[in-house]
């Protein structure tokens, strides 16, 4: 069903698709799925017709996802948040989600969403698709503040009472922040920040 939203939506028929979302939160209010809220979320943000409940919805989707994690279906939703954001001028915050999307769908092995999303990256402005991003500039503004707070030595749980967000989501952003910059280790995250802060 997200799916065939997402399509609808993307070929010009949202009317097509507002029968679907409701099939959808039926689906999502039953329970056992626990990827649904958060594709329900992702796709009402698709239909709204105010740019204030699209952006709210799309925040709701990320945050369901750091409950009920999922790589895949994240990086969806920050695709499309990422390509919402671009066309709204908020370049900035659309680079932020566009790269973690691509980092999580290259960890996944989904070339064809990866492709799909350095595309609009370059229609972001980012410098060159084939041209990796080095070091922390990969990371979204989150996983930056997550990776600093970490690399100062602090817990999770710390880092979580910090920035006011639960232990998960700091685990969920942690995971990425290690896969972005290949490191295996907080020390070896603690060492990388710590040459690209001089």
């Amino acid at each position: 069903m997200p799916c065939f939203v997402e399509a609808a939506v993307l070929a010009d028929r949202p009317e097509d698709a507002r029968g679907v979302v409701g099939d959808l939160a039926r689906w999502a209010a039953f329970g056992a799925d626990p990827h649904a809220p958060a594709q329900l979320a992702r796709c009402r943000a698709l239909l709204a017709a105010e740019d204030s409940e699209a952006d709210g919805l799309y925040l709701r989707a990320l945050a369901l996802h750091d409950e009920s994690g999922g790589d895949f279906e994240r990086a969806r939703t920050e695709l499309l948040y990422g390509r919402w954001l671009r066309r709204r001028r908020r370049l900035r915050e659309a680079r932020g989600q566009l790269g973690a999307a691509l980092v999580a769908f290259e960890r996944c092995g989904a070339g064809a969403w990866a492709d799909q999303t350095r595309g609009e990256l370059r229609a972001n402005g980012a410098a060159s698709a084939t041209e990796p991003t080095a070091g922390l500039a990969r990371l979204t503004p989150q996983q930056l503040r997550i990776a600093r707070h970490v690399a100062e030595g602090a817990t999770n749980r710390e880092v979580a009472q910090r920035l006011a967000v639960s232990t998960r989501t700091v685990d969920y952003h942690l995971r990425n922040v290690f896969a972005a910059l290949g490191v295996r280790s907080r020390m070896e995250l603690a060492r990388l920040v710590d040459q690209e802060g001089r």
